[in-house]
């Protein structure tokens, strides 16, 4: 895809966009253009996470932030949490000063004990692989101890500075790989900060705020496979590998592709004979996900307490009545909901951004199913489609088993949210890109980029104002 050459428009903004396009053509993929540009993204990514963290989204998230960020200590001066084992005081004295919403908590500066915390100050969230919590630990106790009025926490937070514009550029360069027109790439990836979820991944200490660099990483590796045809094996086995150790749910985009893989060989099979190399990517996939999981899991789950219970189960998860089957038919469909039904902390989810997100919904489902059919004579554009829908029924049936398996008494989640699916957002803003240059209206993808980029600034802006 390139730029039109056309004769611009004399509409004033026509002409500004035809100009933009022009100079960003001139963006050729080489070193010095992608420091440029990876430099850009380091800037957008502070200009949002920095704000959020100091300002309105202070407070500690619902979304079990106390224990991710008790982890992520522990990881920095080398323990690592177990069943049973309480929040460390320092991240206990920070949650009682900073407050969460929903808690009371004891007033700051008391210094009492894990016991006068929701759920007894557990680090419930142990049995969670180290990677990330050693990428966002280790420099956040140096910051914290070369900067006194940086606490851990907030230093922890503002790694997500680091993620986002990873995510971005890595979205960029997948987007490159796609043959996506250069003014299109470099735009595009301004829209993951507009999800909320995302908002929220890299503005807390949570192991979620890497998924949307692996979720580029994974577009990227789809290109390479479904485009130029890549057979190798040791790339998508280590990065799906980094992923699982993030979250185990952040590799959902590369099993897709290994599912994706399959189903071709499958469908093949009546023009084309059969060649065990070619289960080599799915096999290394699996394999990535499958012997690092079990393995941290073995090694977790012998320490601690043997006869401890997760003081989670039966808050947001039922007993499994009946087949295990039909729960998962409830909510199989509920991955549909990548942008909608998110959680923020109150001075920032506001009505914009909950009619912003309803609109953002509908079009990124629109956008995939748009790619599914309209590139049906364009097999490797088509897979992007295909990878993402895959995805949105991966993840919920991952969470379903989990929860099955993982307590003496079979649960299921009665609404499974579309953060477990976070990784899938930078493919489905790819399928937006693809989608809007198959319809002629390429420039849609400048006008939504722009669009979230505003209800962000409102919203940060009306944060600070509630405060």
């Amino acid at each position: 895809m390139s730029v039109s050459t056309a004769e611009p428009s004399r509409f004033a903004p026509s002409r500004w966009i035809h100009g933009l396009e022009e100079w960003i053509a001139k963006f050729h993929d080489t070193p010095c253009s992608r420091i440029v540009i990876a430099v850009f993204y380091v800037i957008v990514a502070a200009a949002v996470v920095i704000p959020v963290v100091v300002g309105p989204g202070k407070a500690l998230s619902r979304i079990d932030e106390p224990t991710h960020a008790d982890y992520a200590w522990q990881v920095a001066h080398f323990q690592l949490p177990r069943a049973g084992s309480a929040i460390a005081q320092p991240i206990l004295d920070h949650w009682a000063c900073v407050g969460q919403e929903g808690y009371e908590l004891p007033e700051c500066g008391s210094g009492e004990g894990a016991w006068a915390f929701p759920y007894d100050g557990q680090n419930y969230n142990f049995a969670h692989p180290p990677l990330y919590y050693a990428v966002v630990g280790l420099p956040a106790r140096a910051v914290d101890a070369i900067f006194p009025g940086v606490d851990f926490v907030t230093a922890a937070r503002l790694m997500g500075v680091g993620f986002l514009a990873g995510g971005m550029f890595m979205l960029y360069v997948a987007l490159r790989r796609w043959r996506l027109d250069p003014a299109a790439a470099v735009i595009a990836p301004l829209l993951l900060p507009a999800f909320p979820r995302e908002l929220h991944a890299v503005t807390t200490v949570n192991p979620d705020a890497a998924a949307a660099l692996f979720g580029a990483a994974a577009v990227w590796l789809a290109a390479k496979i479904f485009v130029e045809d890549y057979r190798g094996w040791v790339l998508p086995a280590v990065l799906t590998g980094l992923a699982g150790l993030t979250k185990t749910i952040t590799a959902v985009p590369f099993i897709a592709i290994a599912l994706l893989i399959l189903f071709r060989l499958v469908r093949d099979l009546r023009v084309r004979r059969f060649h065990r190399a070619d289960l080599v990517v799915p096999i290394a996939i699996a394999g990535a996900v499958l012997v690092p999981y079990g393995l941290w899991q073995l090694f977790q789950g012998g320490r601690g307490d043997p006869y401890w219970t997760n003081p989670l189960v039966g808050l947001n998860t039922r007993d499994v009545e009946g087949l295990p089957g039909s729960e998962w038919l409830e909510t199989a469909f509920s991955g549909i909901n990548l942008a909608s039904e998110y959680y923020l902390q109150p001075p920032l989810d506001v009505a914009l951004m909950v009619s912003w997100t309803r609109l953002l919904n509908i079009i990124i489902i629109g956008a995939v199913f748009s790619v599914i059919v309209a590139c049906a004579k364009e097999p490797a554009r088509r897979s992007l489609g295909w990878m993402v829908l895959a995805g949105v029924f991966i993840y919920p049936t991952i969470v379903q088993v989990q929860a099955y398996l993982n307590t003496a008494v079979p649960q299921y989640f009665p609404n499974v949210t579309g953060r477990y699916g976070l990784a899938l957002i930078p493919g489905a803003i790819a399928c937006m890109c693809v989608a809007a240059w198959k319809a002629g209206y390429r420039r849609i993808v400048y006008f939504f980029a722009l669009g979230g980029l505003v209800v962000l600034g409102i919203v940060i802006s009306n944060g600070f104002m509630a405060m």
